[in-house]
Formats: C-alpha cells, sequence, structure tokens
C-alpha cells in the first residue's frame, strides 16, 4: 500500500491563502482600532519626583550602650525602602493631600461632586506608582493624569505631606508614649493570665497533672492486671459450679473424687471403701441378706452425707464467685474513675498549655514594647536627630514629555503586529474546524479511495 506524506510547509502556505480574507480583514480591523485609540484615546500624561533615602536608624538601646559605647549606623535594607513607600501611598497622606489640594483650589478633580473620600482616595492611589531605582536607594514616584500640571500639582503635594506624616510617625516623644502605654497594657494582660493559671490550679487542686496522669496510668494498669486475673478466676468457678450442678443432678453414685477438699475427698474414699466390701461380700452372700443390707444402708448414709457436703462446697464455690464479681465490679469502677480523672486531667493541660501560650506571647510583646520604649526614650536625648534615616526629595514632579499613552509610535505598529497575529490564528483554527474536503489530496489521505474526477466550482456568468 502506497503512504502519503505532506508538506507541511506548502500546507501552511496552502491554508494562509485559503484564509487570505479573514487574516486580511481582522488585520486591517486591529490596525484601524489602533490607528483610532492613537488618535482618539484620552491622553494621559505622568508626573515623576524622586526621593532618596540615607544612612540607617542606629541601633541603640540599654544593653547596646553598655557593651560598646559607640553609635554604629547600617546601610539602609529593601525592608526601610519598603516601609518609607507604603508611608508614602498610605491614605492618610492621600486624604491630607486632597485637603491641602483643595485649600489651593489645585485640586484635579475639583468640580465633581457626589464622590466620597474614600473613592478618591482609592482613585489618586491607584494613580500612585512607586519604582526603586535598581543599585541605589533612591525611589521614583510618578503620578498619573490627563493634565501634565495638574499632576505636577498633585504629586508635589503628595511627597510634602509625605514628610509632614513622616516626622509625626518617627518622633520620639510621641513614640515614648506609645511604647511605654503598650507595655503597660500587655503588663496587665500577663498578670490576669497569671492569676488565671493559679486559679485553674486553685479550683481543680491539680499541681502537676502529668505526673498524677503517669501515675493514674501505672494503676490502671495494675487494676487492669487484677481485673484479668479475676475474670480467669470467674470463668473458671462458673464451670466449677456448672460440674457440681450436673455431679448433683445425676441420678448415678458421683464419687466426687475430682474435688480438692478434705472432707469430701474423706467421704469419697469410705464410700469407695464399703462400695468394694460391698462387692466382696456380695460374693459370699445374697442382697437380701442382713450384711448385705447392713452395708447398703451404710453406703446410702454415705452418699448421702458425701451429697450434703458437695452441695455445702457448691454453695461455698458460689458465695466466691459472687466476690469476685462484686471485686470485677468494684475494679470496673476504679478504672472508670482513673479514665475520667485523666480526662479532667488532660482538659485542664490543654487548658493550661493554652493559658501559657498566651502567656509566652504576652510576655514577647511586653518585652518588646518595654525595649522600644528605652530606646526612645534614649533616641528622645540632643543627638536624637542623627538616628534617623535622612530622607530628602532629590528632585521635585517634573511633567513627562509628551503622553504616556496612547504613544503612536508605538500603538499603531503593534496593532498592526498583533492585528496580524490575531487573523492567522482566526485563520487557522478556521481552517482546523472545517472538516470539508479542501484539496483534492485530502480525499485519497482520508477515505484510502482513488480520486476519479473533480469538478470546478460553477460560477454564473455575469450579465
Amino acid at each position: 500500500m502506497m503512504t502519503f506524506t505532506e508538506d507541511y510547509r506548502k500546507e501552511v502556505v496552502t491554508i494562509f491563502f485559503a484564509q487570505k480574507d479573514v487574516i486580511i480583514w481582522t488585520t486591517v480591523t486591529l490596525f484601524l482600532l489602533s490607528i483610532m485609540i492613537a488618535f482618539v484615546w484620552p491622553k494621559t500624561f505622568a508626573a515623576y519626583g524622586t526621593i532618596l533615602f540615607k544612612g540607617k536608624k542606629a541601633e541603640k538601646n540599654p544593653v547596646a550602650l553598655e557593651n560598646s559605647p559607640e553609635v554604629r549606623s547600617y546601610p539602609i535594607e529593601k525592608e526601610d525602602i519598603t516601609s518609607e513607600i507604603e508611608i508614602l501611598t498610605s491614605p492618610d497622606v492621600i486624604k491630607r493631600t486632597i485637603e491641602a489640594l483643595r485649600s489651593q483650589k489645585l485640586y484635579p478633580w475639583q468640580n465633581e461632586t457626589g464622590i466620597s473620600t474614600g473613592d478618591e482616595i482609592y482613585r489618586i492611589k491607584s494613580r500612585i506608582k512607586t519604582e526603586i531605582v535598581p543599585a541605589s536607594n533612591v525611589v521614583m514616584v510618578s503620578f498619573l493624569h490627563d493634565d501634565p500640571d495638574e499632576a505636577v500639582h498633585v504629586l508635589n503635594m503628595l511627597m510634602k505631606n509625605y514628610l509632614l506624616k513622616r516626622a509625626t510617625v518617627f518622633d520620639p516623644s510621641k513614640a515614648i508614649v506609645f511604647f511605654s502605654n503598650q507595655a503597660d497594657k500587655f503588663k496587665r494582660d500577663l498578670d490576669n493570665k497569671d492569676r488565671e493559671l493559679m486559679e485553674l490550679v486553685e479550683s481543680t487542686r491539680m499541681s502537676d497533672p502529668v505526673k498524677e496522669i503517669e501515675n493514674n496510668l501505672l494503676i490502671k494498669n495494675d487494676l487492669e492486671q487484677q481485673f484479668n486475673l479475676l475474670k480467669n478466676n470467674e470463668i473458671e468457678k462458673e464451670f466449677a459450679i456448672e460440674n457440681l450442678k450436673n455431679a448433683l443432678a445425676s441420678d448415678s453414685m458421683q464419687l466426687f473424687s475430682f474435688i480438692e477438699n478434705l472432707p469430701i475427698n474423706n467421704l469419697s474414699s469410705k464410700l469407695q471403701d464399703l462400695l468394694l466390701e460391698r462387692g466382696t461380700v456380695l460374693r459370699t452372700y445374697q442382697p437380701e441378706s442382713v450384711k448385705v443390707r447392713a452395708l447398703d444402708r451404710q453406703v446410702n448414709e454415705t452418699c448421702a452425707l458425701l451429697k450434703s457436703e458437695v452441695n455445702a462446697f457448691k454453695n461455698n464455690q458460689l458465695k466466691r464467685l459472687q466476690i469476685i464479681r462484686a471485686q470485677m465490679e468494684n475494679i470496673d469502677i476504679s478504672l472508670d474513675t482513673l479514665n475520667k480523672r485523666n480526662v479532667e486531667l488532660q482538659r485542664q493541660i490543654v487548658t493550661s498549655q493554652g493559658i501559657l501560650r498566651e502567656v509566652q506571647l504576652l510576655e514577647s510583646s511586653y518585652l518588646m514594647f518595654a525595649k522600644r520604649s528605652a530606646e526612645a526614650e534614649i533616641n528622645s536625648g540632643s543627638d536624637a536627630t542623627d538616628l534617623f534615616t535622612f530622607v530628602c526629595i532629590l528632585s521635585s514632579a517634573f511633567p513627562s514629555n509628551g503622553p504616556i499613552f496612547p504613544k503612536k509610535r508605538t500603538v499603531i505598529p503593534l496593532g498592526l503586529l498583533v492585528g496580524f497575529i490575531t487573523g492567522c490564528a482566526l485563520g487557522f483554527l478556521r481552517d482546523y474546524f472545517d472538516q470539508t474536503f479542501k484539496k483534492p489530496s485530502d480525499v485519497q489521505n482520508i477515505t484510502g479511495l482513488p480520486m476519479i474526477f473533480s469538478m470546478p466550482k460553477w460560477e454564473e456568468p455575469k450579465a
């Protein structure tokens, strides 16, 4: 059988020309759309400003001062710049910026009404872009607006209010009050948790629940062993008593030699001797003789006495069985009590562990705020100004060189490229989902049948 191979490059070219109308119209449509965007879309301008961060707050605390009197400055880190950016774009700074712009009648949306302060804050925040300049401690801030001059006013006011807000955030005098209040709060919470833990111990009277659980488990293990021994004894007693009942109810003469009891064993031996003597006498005398009847009387009396002793022995075994069952019941109650006690102890452990975890968290927070309070007191001295990160406006806001969107030199070629790619994709998808025979070779490749002839598409002659 002949195999057919396809020239994929020829196939791609064939599909391209077959779907040229879709490709051309899609390309033209998106190209025209990009031209309309480039010429009709509202222009967006940007204002740019840069902020420089130098140094870092020197780490000073009482322990550090005792170990090393020298004050060391560390290089600024990425986390510090990120924190500064958060302050710059915080809602409080943006709100102050809006109020300042309105007071000077420079607010870009001064004539708009029906907009809440929250919506205004988020609108301005969405137009603020920040970027850390690589290999530097400089942050470039940009603000987008349809008017470059208004964008410059907003960005300048934003950076000004950022510096004012930052000064209040890192004010040592306010920091002392804040850290002291927080330390006192956590100290009170810590004392409350300590009292709660002591009240729990006093109410439950469990000083060391873990040790008590260990002791209870040892006691429980001993009780379970005793219970198992008693259970085995109970089964043995029940089996022995059942055998005694069956033996006593039997009509045949029983010697009860399987019972380990001295009186019963003596009576059993005596009965056995009488039976042997009777057998010996019967060899000489008739059963109706006086001597045989005398022996029969002795045998009956001994047998009755033996049964009486066995019955008493059975009753004694029943009492012992009751005692065993009572002991098992007491052990079962003790085990249940131990289990309940262990559950209570475990509950106290869980509760106390939760309180201890809260105590650890409160203690850690208290120590942290107490340390920060001590550092703030040191920083509030005469040299405190040298301990803060130095921030300055490296360049005030300046407008962008023309609109940043739409840029004709970028949008139009990009629209042509996107249109062509989209048209090719649509053309190839249209050809892929078209299941009809498109060329003569498809008949033979798909059906395996030879092609006899083909008919051209009939077109009616134009009048």
